[in-house]
């Protein structure tokens, strides 16, 4: 429970894209290794929540389409979002 709680709560913060998806990555293996398997969608849902503010538009963007990307669609779209945020 406490796993879970984690994920839902972590936050991006200061830390860079590649590091946060690690962070939501190790966090969703614990979880499968305890039998508490987090299916992509809801990965997705999570990480998109702990971006902040400075992703606010790309989240919105991803929350309108059609589909949403996979895990790691979204992580190759919010690596591009990072460079534009970081870069201005």
């Amino acid at each position: 429970m406490q796993l879970k709680q984690e994920l839902h709560n972590l936050q991006k913060n200061k830390m860079n894209i590649s590091d946060y998806s690690k962070k939501v990555k190790n966090l969703t293996y614990a979880l499968a290794f305890i039998g508490a398997l987090v299916d992509d969608e809801n990965l997705v849902v999570v990480t998109l929540n702990g971006l902040g503010k400075d992703y606010s538009q790309f989240c919105t963007s991803i929350a309108v389409r059609e589909t949403f990307p996979n895990f790691q669609d979204l992580i190759t779209l919010v690596i591009s979002e990072e460079m534009r945020v970081v870069g201005t």
